[in-house]
């Protein structure tokens, strides 16, 4: 029976343990810290530069949602940066027609890096700017107030005018979503 409850007790901490880590890792944007890539996505004669500003998040699912969208502007004409939350690239954005900045979404808010790089963030008028967001818990994307609100936090007395957001789930027809929002940015 002791080594029944010792077993037991075992389980019960290594399962806590997971538990304390996974938290730990949303929490403090483990995924963000690490996105520093850059990949340009060249258009032969473009009408405008790109840059689509990106937290992959942990499973990966925002920087497939980022390079799709990146693709989206492409074949619009746009000659595409895609660049990680952390990179050089990132930190300016002057030279760029279209900024896209976005990554998942843990617990309803964006991840740290996104709500980061957006308080930062200083689009001139000209620029197009659009937000999107990557989670699992659908909303009205058609409510563009509450759409901003869960994925694009922009601080308190923020002047960035935001184009479009869209937030985009998992298992939904995501290309259409993607394929809305670049339609909606660039109108």
């Amino acid at each position: 029976m002791r080594k029944l409850f010792k077993v037991i007790f075992a389980v019960f901490v290594i399962l806590m343990a997971a538990f304390i880590a996974a938290a730990a890792v949303i929490t403090y944007d483990v995924a963000g810290a690490f996105a520093t890539d850059t990949h340009p996505l060249p258009n032969g004669a473009p009408i405008g530069q790109a840059i689509v500003v990106y937290d992959p998040g942990l499973t990966g699912g925002a920087k497939d949602v980022a390079t799709k969208i990146g693709y989206n502007l492409q074949e619009a004409g746009y000659n595409v940066t895609l660049a990680g939350v952390k990179s050089g690239i990132a930190v300016d954005v002057a030279g760029y027609d279209v900024v896209v900045v976005g990554g998942p979404i843990y617990a309803g808010k964006p991840a740290k890096s996104v709500q980061e790089y957006l308080s930062s963030l200083s689009a001139t008028e000209k620029q197009k700017v659009g937000v999107f967001g990557y989670g699992s818990i659908a909303i009205d994307n058609s409510d563009t107030a509450a759409v901003a609100k869960d994925v694009a936090a922009l601080p308190e007395g923020s002047t960035t005018k935001l184009d479009a957001v869209v937030k985009v789930v998992s298992g939904s027809d995501v290309d259409a979503a993607i394929q809305d929002f670049v339609t909606r940015l660039l109108a």
